[in-house]
């Protein structure tokens, strides 16, 4: 049985099925392993009101960022947004037009809240926040004498991610730290859309390479450019 090609024509085409209001998983660090050539084209559609789940805010002019300056950002979910003063400006600002809600996530918990999103998990036990502003609302459970914080899964509607290489069915390998939060996204969102430096056919990357089955990837689109500092 022949594997379906999940090869698009173009980004545009790719991130036609994301709508206003949707939630979606960016991929990437400070903009390392971010899908521009998906940004871009999520930037040009023009949707509002996303709520984005994104390590960071990118820097200005790059990665997330670029959707954050476009307005396109409701609500933003992630770790470490202090390179982009965009988000600061957005949160403090009166303008409801411009105002953002921004949900800062302790990062170890944040990745992995992803991983039992994609896992298929209820939540995990961990003391990272207990006793600070992060434990607010969330229920603490004691192990053996010791506080932990229940911690919900992460999941998204949509998750925007970049591949090194893809062969056609989207079986996808990464290159060094451009892996980073690619792979527990995948296999955390609904549909999944990546951006590929380069595109192979079935059998051309080494099973022992493959870090993101295909079974995980609905879209792919080349174009993807090697990350440059």
């Amino acid at each position: 049985m022949a594997l379906k090609n999940k090869v698009r024509e173009s980004a545009d085409e790719a991130v036609s099925v994301i709508g206003d209001g949707a939630t979606v998983m960016i991929g990437g660090f400070m903009a390392c392993g971010t899908p521009e050539i998906l940004v871009d084209a999520l930037v040009k559609k023009g949707v509002k009101g996303l709520t984005v789940i994104c390590n960071d805010a990118g820097v200005p002019g790059r990665g997330t960022g670029k959707l954050l300056a476009n307005g396109q950002i409701k609500t933003l979910i992630g770790s470490h947004f202090g390179l982009n003063p965009e988000v600061a400006r957005r949160m403090n600002t009166d303008d409801p037009a411009e105002k953002i809600e921004c949900i800062m996530i302790p990062q170890g918990t944040f990745a992995e809240r992803i991983r039992a999103g994609g896992n298929g998990l209820g939540g995990f036990l961990t003391p990272t926040g207990f006793g600070t502003i992060i434990a607010e609302g969330k229920q603490v459970i004691t192990v053996e004498g010791k506080n932990y914080l229940l911690e919900l899964p992460l999941k998204a509607d949509f998750a925007l991610i970049r591949a090194s290489i893809a062969d056609t069915f989207g079986n996808i390998t990464y290159n060094g730290t451009t892996r980073n939060f690619n792979p527990l996204m995948a296999a955390a969102a609904d549909y999944v859309i990546a951006g590929a430096c380069k595109i192979v056919k079935i059998g051309q990357i080494d099973p022992n390479n493959i870090v993101t089955p295909g079974i995980f990837v609905d879209t792919i689109i080349g174009g993807e450019q090697q990350w440059k500092i």
